[in-house]
């Protein structure tokens, strides 16, 4: 009766305080916010998307109801601002974020939510591109063309065919030059500004519009025109055509750029015995070192500073060609492995040179991107193809070009740090010869 008793009471104390009967299991252990590992590297970093993502190594012993990503334009992002929602519980989870402003500067980190509150990982920040335009120069089935981010624009062309050879975009207006054949005459030299075509020359004999510059209100065109049995290199300025060679030898210009007051063009000159790569400045030419004993040309001039940069090409006797960089007027050839190679275009973005070409492979010609005389792949190999011309803004790197497909017909393409783009659908030969981003 006496230990009935004091059971009885001892079991009243337990209640009393909320404690347990002897022998019996109390509550668990109360939970916490969830654990997150880290919040992944941002990539595939667009002018208004990019991912990300996290890891939660623990639910912190409540379910997580919610993750993903948030980000603002200042540090600690919180998921009151802008965030994704990517599932529940824990692990590994990609995020794909989207709604950004170009060139932008976002901070960003992973967070995960249970029903004791949001937990948090590392912060990291990373920078939208600006939203760019990109624009390519080329032809499919002998008609001058220009795309615009991948949209086809015919330009008129009343003669039989034409080519668009190079383009330069000044604020709103888009410049293209090439050529177009007059019916019953010659191929003639054109420039169209936002679609109209100017007649550089008229036909009466061979000529050709290589490459344009704009600089300020003044439009330069380089090329050449055929007098007699010559070849004269030419430029034009404003329409207004100045000859450079007198005739008494071969002479072209295929390239241009303006540097405040100077003016560069490149190109080449030739007489029975030797070729000669050619720069000149303000009209007057220098002759650049050829690397071999025979041949070279010069395809394409930049201006960075104080330092003038010529891509082009030697060759031999037997027709090997070796790729070329003149800086400021020596010679620096460029890797081909294996066989020859030629350099098509140049383009200096701070300390990075660029060139664009082809070498040989062995399914003939293969697009070559070289940057600081390195070689960068941009095409497997397998099939023929080549690279003419290469434009970089910010950390991207455009190239322009050609490929062949299965049943051997050349497509337009364009590449961006390496990833192909097509043009044309191969239906027709095609080709796209200068790249411009805007």
């Amino acid at each position: 009766m006496k230990n009935s008793f004091l059971f009885v009471a001892l079991t009243a104390v337990f209640i009393l305080f909320g404690c347990s009967k002897p022998g019996t299991s109390g509550p668990g252990p109360s939970s916490v916010v969830p654990v997150l590992n880290s919040t992944t590297v941002v990539t595939a970093i667009t002018a208004t998307t990019a991912t990300s993502g996290g890891n939660i190594t623990s639910d912190g012993g409540a379910a997580v109801t919610s993750r993903g990503v948030c980000w603002n334009t200042s540090s600690g992002p919180t998921i009151a601002n802008s965030k994704t929602n990517d599932g529940t519980g824990t692990g590994s989870f990609t995020s794909s974020v989207t709604g950004l402003l170009p060139n932008t500067l976002y901070y960003i980190r992973a967070y995960a939510t249970n029903s004791d509150g949001t937990a948090y990982a590392n912060e990291l920040s990373f920078t939208t591109p600006a939203n760019v335009d990109v624009y390519v120069a080329g032809s499919d089935n002998s008609i001058a063309r220009i795309w615009k981010n991948g949209v086809v624009t015919t330009l008129p062309t009343p003669g039989v065919t034409s080519y668009s050879n190079s383009i330069f975009v000044n604020n709103t207006d888009v410049y293209v030059a090439g050529v177009e054949t007059v019916p019953g005459l010659h191929q003639a030299a054109r420039l169209w500004k936002n679609g109209v075509a100017t007649a550089l020359t008229n036909g009466s004999d061979t000529a050709n519009a290589a490459a344009v510059f704009v600089s300020g209100s003044d439009v330069y065109v380089a090329g050449c025109e055929r007098q007699g049995v010559s070849l004269i290199a030419k430029y034009w300025k404003n329409g207004v055509p100045t000859a450079l060679t007198i005739g008494t030898i071969n002479a072209s210009l295929n390239s241009v750029f303006v540097s405040g007051t100077d003016v560069y063009f490149a190109g080449w000159q030739s007489t029975a015995l030797q070729g000669d790569a050619v720069i000149w400045k303000n009209g007057v030419a220098n002759v650049l070192p050829n690397t071999t004993t025979t041949i070279a040309k010069a395809e394409s001039v930049y201006v960075s500073g104080t330092d003038v940069y010529v891509a082009g090409s030697s060759f031999t006797t037997t027709g090997a060609s070796t790729a070329v960089i003149w800086k400021n007027g020596v010679a620096n050839p460029l890797p081909s492995t294996p066989g020859s190679a030629q350099a098509l275009s140049i383009f200096v973005s701070g300390t990075d040179v660029y060139a664009a070409g082809f070498g040989t492979g062995t399914a003939g010609a293969v697009a070559r991107l070289w940057k600081n005389g390195v070689v960068v792949p941009i095409t497997s190999g397998a099939t023929e193809s080549g690279a003419v011309s290469v434009f970089v803004a910010g950390t991207d790197v455009y190239v322009a070009g050609y490929e062949r497909n299965a049943v051997g017909t050349a497509v337009s393409k364009v590449w961006k740090n390496g990833v192909a783009t097509s043009l044309t659908n191969g239906t027709f030969i095609g080709e796209a010869d200068a790249v411009f981003v805007k």
